[in-house]
């Protein structure tokens, strides 16, 4: 923390602040009068005497408030009492002096806590970019999510975020533990999240630890929830009713204090209709839920966002500005990746630009445009129609991926063992992935 401002008269008590606060080396800066309304400073704590100035006291800390909102504020006086009709809106402390003297050290760091709470909050919040309304209600869900300590779930599609509202809301955790849902094969998923026990399986040559207890007392990100196999699903929710965790292979259970964020780029209704999802999950986990709209339901976010993408990658001496047809360019796109799509245009044409105005052309966003066959003789109002919704183009990804995992098991005769050792994959995961996709192995294994 930067330095504390004494606002006080030379008397005894001032004196022992001083003395006090100079014994651990923190600097202060003493005033003997109050400041005028027009020199209120900004700084992160001021200590403030209200017998000292007792005929300034409402309107100087009223103003330390609208001048500097982020400023910590610690009053003290012979009897507080007597300064009632100054509303505790205006400080953040108050003491009596003999309180004062007996509990100083302790209201300081305090307050020092409390300011780098709100810096980190502030810093955090900072990357939530956009003045949508959409955007706007988010902040403000963000903002009441972080002190509450109930689950939350957040829902979005790839590349809207859901990471970066994670770690806001988990700001004020020391610990944030992310776990990758999709990458964990099922069959470690017990041992990756709660631990194991020395002799629990076969190779746990070791005790280890799960990543809940590794979290205990800060937050675990579950990231793509939607993948989480049945049988996991069954464990989360035992850790969301109890707050324990049983490690594998142990008999004993073990308290456990973690704040549970998830996310995740599935619909998990229909998840849940279709069984794939436990209902009870659901409604345990989605206790502060926050839906993130698509870009392309935004755009007037799109012009902040990549002036921050471009304040972000520039390089030193650099500078950047966005030219009103490029502007134009970027929100006439659909944006199927999303804010992280966007955000690799910017950084792509950074890298091969020259700095200066960014123009149309420098902007590489037609890709996928540009591989979808349009009819020359179509109207332009019917070619914008042939370029396919993102769900269009997942939906064939998935459809590649189904006929490389068919050819590749056809290939190795059927066995999915051989065609896991084959793409590197743990068997486990290969049988996810294929059930995941619908595909029926014994079908698979008949045809060759």
């Amino acid at each position: 923390m930067a330095t504390i401002n004494l606002f006080a008269k030379d008397n005894a008590t001032s004196s022992f602040i001083q003395d006090v606060l100079s014994s651990v080396d923190y600097q202060m800066d003493i005033y003997r009068e109050a400041p005028a309304a027009g020199a209120i400073p900004q700084v992160p704590l001021v200590i403030w005497d209200l017998d000292s100035f007792p005929e300034y006291n409402l309107q100087t800390l009223k103003a330390f408030r609208d001048h500097s909102p982020d400023t910590l504020i610690l009053v003290y006086a012979e009897t507080p009492e007597r300064y009632s009709e100054i509303s505790n809106k205006h400080y953040d402390s108050i003491l009596s002096v003999e309180s004062l003297k007996l509990h100083l050290m302790s209201q300081v760091v305090k307050l020092k806590e409390i300011h780098t709470a709100r810096q980190i909050f502030n810093e955090r919040m900072s990357h939530l970019v956009g003045k949508s309304p959409a955007m706007q209600q988010l902040r403000k869900t963000v903002q009441r999510a972080i002190v509450h300590t109930g689950p939350v779930l957040i829902q979005g599609e790839t590349g809207v975020g859901k990471e970066l509202i994670a770690r806001a809301v988990g700001c004020m955790y020391e610990k944030f533990v992310t776990v990758n849902c999709s990458a964990i094969p099922e069959n470690l998923f017990e041992s990756e999240l709660f631990g194991h026990t020395r002799g629990a399986f076969t190779g746990a040559q070791n005790e280890r630890i799960g990543l809940f207890e590794a979290a205990d007392g800060g937050a675990i990100f579950l990231d793509e929830i939607g993948d989480m196999p049945l049988h996991a699903q069954v464990k989360l929710l035992r850790v969301l009713q109890n707050k324990e965790i049983r490690p594998l292979g142990s008999n004993m259970t073990k308290h456990v204090n973690v704040r549970i964020i998830a996310a995740t780029n599935r619909e998990l209704q229909q998840e849940i209709a279709e069984k794939r999802f436990r209902e009870d999950l659901y409604y345990r986990l989605n206790v502060i839920p926050m839906q993130i709209s698509p870009l392309r339901e935004r755009k007037e976010d799109i012009e902040d966002l990549a002036n921050y993408f471009i304040h972000t990658y520039q390089g030193t001496g650099e500078h950047y500005t966005l030219s009103s047809e490029a502007l134009h360019k970027l929100q006439e796109y659909d944006w199927p990746g999303n804010i992280r799509e966007l955000e690799n245009v910017i950084q792509r044409a950074l890298c091969f630009t020259s700095a200066g105005v960014l123009q149309p052309e420098d902007l590489h966003i037609d890709t996928l445009r540009a591989s979808t066959p349009i009819n020359e003789s179509a109207a332009p109002k019917a070619a914008s129609k042939a370029v396919p919704a993102y769900e269009s183009f997942r939906q064939m990804q998935l459809e590649q991926e189904r006929e490389f995992l068919i050819k590749t098991i056809r290939e190795c005769n059927g066995s999915v063992r051989e065609a896991a050792q084959k793409l590197g994959l743990f068997r486990t995961a290969l049988y996810n992935r294929l059930n995941h996709l619908g595909v029926n192995i014994k079908e698979v294994g008949s045809r060759k």
